[in-house]
């Protein structure tokens, strides 16, 4: 391989790294609809903080990380949702 096409290969991987820690089809919809349907729903009781309420209810906060997603449950839970969409 020619010094020009090893370039070539280490910028297109280099592309594709930077592209998935960014992860711009991860929006911060997508990652709060996937931690919900993991838990079964927006009409689903979840105790939060004591209370029961249904999960919809319930406030989240979305924090961006290189390959993925936190969802966070103020004061409760943290969820992580990766960069190809599953769910940890």
């Amino acid at each position: 391989m020619r010094i020009i096409e090893k370039r070539v290969v280490v910028l297109a991987v280099l592309l594709l790294v930077v592209l998935a820690a960014w992860a711009p089809w991860l929006t911060e919809d997508f990652a709060i609809s996937r931690v919900v349907a993991k838990l079964g729903g927006m009409d689903r009781p979840y105790n939060y903080l004591g209370e029961v309420m249904a999960l919809g209810d319930v406030p989240k906060i979305v924090v961006r990380i290189p390959f993925g997603a936190l969802v966070y449950f103020p004061s409760e839970a943290v969820y992580i949702v990766t960069f190809f969409g599953l769910v940890l």
